[in-house]
């Protein structure tokens, strides 16, 4: 079972990562961790979207790196042509997808909780 606050540092940590690298445009956080809070619980795992600049898609879905710089990954997998399923070695569990700002029109989601945006950047374009 993973602590609340724990999984919140970590959406955190990966906003940061996002922010810092020089691609990243905007973390949206879904479910449980995104405009669901209350029902964030024990069991609850990471579900958000990453957004990145046009031509740095594939960087992002085929280097994981910005996530191993955060804590160590025990495993992950490509669960969709667009993201992974992730397991931190800490028990974290993530599931998230890579977009660049010409596909979210037509990207099928609930609302979601920004954790961080670049400036100027709006994730309803």
């Amino acid at each position: 079972m993973m602590n609340r606050d724990k999984l919140l540092k970590r959406l955190s940590a990966i906003g940061e990562a996002v922010k810092n690298s020089s691609h990243g445009l905007g973390l949206l956080a879904l479910g449980s961790v995104g405009v669901e809070l209350e029902s964030l619980d024990a069991y609850s795992d990471l579900d958000f979207f990453v957004i990145v600049k046009e031509g740095y898609k594939e960087r992002y879905i085929k280097q994981l790196d910005w996530l191993q710089e955060i804590s160590p990954v025990a495993y992950s997998f490509p669960n969709t042509a667009d993201g992974y399923k992730l397991l931190f070695e800490d028990g974290i569990f993530c599931e998230f997808a890579v977009f660049t700002p010409s596909e979210l029109s037509s990207i099928p989601r609930a609302e979601g909780r920004t954790v961080w945006s670049a400036e100027g950047f709006d994730f309803s374009s």
